[in-house]
């Protein structure tokens, strides 16, 4: 039997693929066979395109190594607050007066699945009511299964809720077709020839970003940590270090990282049809980068297109950048330390110059 569950405006957004367990009051023996039998269970639902997320399992996963490390570069996991609730969905209940009465479940979203009665609701999940008995067997927990789809079937179709975790750079192959038919200014590509970028590293983007209702755990994980950025350390040999992020060092290419120090040497910021009036600065910040290795007429070449406002050397470089921060901490900081711009606009380094630290 399947029911619904109203909620209010909900602070993370909801993913189709996503199967949260809850429950209004603790349930010992439910937990305890979840726990025993986990990879089973998560297992089953990952062969039919689901993500079993089960909250005890899911903020630890969350706040050790990687994960953790990605998306807060500046917290040590032994300085997380976690949350003392692991059903704090049924928090943005419409009737919290109910929360007891919620039984051990599976919920799930779609916006396809509506019911008119909660007209009152900002959000609706759909919950399936479990038991220890309901992942037992192969079988019982095809029936589980197949009673999420056979409410979902009637609602948008056969098994549309059952295709493979969607990329959350979908569009990537639109951003294809637009740089082939592109041939504007470098300005006007500039967004594109960003967003290209993440079809290199998105595997590694999207196993570590926030999605759906881990966006709103890594939030209470480190809501006690401020945002914090890290002071940017140049090194007499032109290395470049986030001290505050456990030293971690930000590697890139001779060419990209002399763009990248060409637009840290000028706060205000450089309209891209103004890089001809660069050119010689550029030239002599890459000859110190490339050091014993700079050829002055090769470099010259390379120089000259980078600078040209006409061509798209200048937005690969910037897109290198771009991904020598994202692959390694989360956009909502990384941003601060690569290009951007809006079109027509100055494009700069939004960091604070004050956290920026030359080795002379």
């Amino acid at each position: 039997m399947v029911y619904t569950l109203g909620l209010d405006i909900l602070p993370f957004k909801q993913e189709t693929y996503q199967i949260i367990y809850t429950e209004g009051q603790y349930n010992e023996v439910v937990n305890n066979f979840i726990r025993r039998n986990f990879r089973k269970i998560s297992a089953h639902f990952k062969s039919r395109g689901y993500e079993f997320c089960y909250i005890p399992y899911l903020k630890y996963d969350l706040a050790r190594g990687e994960r953790q490390h990605y998306n807060a570069p500046y917290a040590k996991a032994a300085d997380l607050k976690f949350m003392s609730d692991d059903n704090f969905i049924l928090e943005y209940m419409v009737h919290p007066e109910n929360r007891e009465k919620v039984p051990p479940s599976l919920l799930f979203y779609h916006p396809s699945c509506w019911n008119s009665s909660f007209d009152e609701a900002e959000s609706q999940f759909q919950g399936v009511p479990i038991t220890e008995k309901s992942f037992e067997g192969d079988e019982e927990l095809k029936g589980v299964l197949d009673e999420i789809t056979g409410f979902v079937d009637d609602h948008m179709g056969p098994r549309i809720m059952f295709q493979k975790v969607p990329s959350s750079h979908s569009d990537i192959e639109d951003y294809h077709m637009a740089a082939e038919c592109l041939s504007s200014p470098a300005d006007e590509e500039f967004d594109v020839e960003a967003k290209l970028l993440i079809d290199e590293i998105r595997e590694r983007i999207e196993k570590l970003e926030q999605k759906g209702i881990e966006s709103e755990m890594i939030e209470r994980l480190f809501h006690h940590h401020k945002r914090k950025l890290s002071r940017l350390h140049i090194t007499e040999d032109y290395r470049i270090f986030l001290g505050d992020y456990m030293g971690m060092e930000i590697k890139m290419t001779p060419l990209p990282k002399a763009v990248f120090l060409l637009f840290l040497k000028h706060p205000e910021g450089i309209m891209f049809s103004y890089l001809p009036d660069y050119r010689d600065e550029l030239l002599e910040i890459y000859s110190k980068v490339k050091g014993p290795f700079f050829n002055v007429m090769t470099a010259k070449k390379s120089i000259d297109d980078v600078t040209d406002s006409t061509g798209n050397s200048i937005n690969e470089k910037c897109s290198r950048i771009r991904e020598a921060f994202v692959s390694q901490f989360d956009d909502h900081l990384a941003r601060n330390y690569y290009i951007t711009g809006k079109r027509g606009e100055a494009k700069r380094i939004t960091l604070p110059r004050d956290l920026v630290e030359w080795e002379r």
